[in-house]
């Protein structure tokens, strides 16, 4: 989810009863997209079939390591929390799992941890009132009222987007390791140093804990380097 600390939260895509194999394949493409890596099947109308193979692409391991279950129960027993999606609002009015905005469950996302089954039901008619009961949430893409069901595998991409972009660029984007950190912080400790200061260990312990909360990039630490790289060379002038 949109997590504070990538690893806080595992992912499960949990699929009940799948009618076509190419949303099958589609649904592992986008797993792989944003580095889910388990896939639960329950009760599935088709197989992994030659249609789910082709649509995967380059994440037919996901099909072919994919657990099968006889009930959504046994499918989430192990997980802390189940989350269910649906585009059929009316049909759960009135119902105590009312269904939130996908938006308003994001903003939320960052307090939940552990093992989190996100659960999508059939493309016909979605999740029925038995498994919604199994869910701790419901949850519903925000579409025009007009026409609000997604196809299977679009719901779960946009879910799967909403939930992870954040950590994707995050993962993305190359950190400063350990020992480029280091030097970063001797070279602040060599510019505290050159002055005058009541308690430079004090400051020194500062810039540690910015530089650990901040996990700066390769680019941010090298541009940090660089300005403190010059300011060093001009004072020894």
């Amino acid at each position: 989810m949109l997590l504070k600390d990538v690893g806080d939260v595992e992912q499960i895509v949990v699929l009940v009863g799948t009618e076509y194999g190419f949303n099958l394949g589609m649904v592992a493409r986008a797993m792989k997209n944003f580095g889910l890596k388990e896939l639960r099947i329950v009760e599935p109308s088709c197989g992994i079939c030659p249609d789910a193979i082709m649509y995967s692409k380059h994440a037919k391991e996901l099909l072919l390591e994919a657990k099968f279950y006889k009930s959504l129960r046994g499918a989430v027993d192990d997980c802390d929390a189940a989350v269910g999606f649906t585009g059929v609002l009316k049909r759960h009015r009135g119902s105590i799992r009312a269904a939130v905005p996908l938006k308003k469950f994001v903003e939320k996302a960052d307090e939940y941890r552990g093992r989190v089954a996100l659960v999508f039901g059939r493309e016909g008619i979605g999740l029925d009132v038995k498994e919604i009961k199994e869910c701790d949430y419901l949850v519903h893409i925000e579409c025009m009222p007009e026409y609000p069901v997604l196809n299977l595998s679009h719901a779960v991409a946009v879910v799967l987007y909403a939930l992870n972009a954040r950590n994707v660029k995050r993962m993305r984007e190359k950190r400063l390791s350990g020992k480029e950190k280091e030097i970063l912080i001797q070279m602040f400790k060599s510019l505290v140093g050159r002055y005058k200061f009541r308690n430079p260990e004090r400051c020194e312990v500062a810039f540690r804990r910015v530089i650990g909360r901040a996990n700066p990039t390769e680019k941010e630490g090298r541009s940090m380097m660089n300005v403190f790289r010059v300011t060093l060379e001009e004072l020894k002038r």
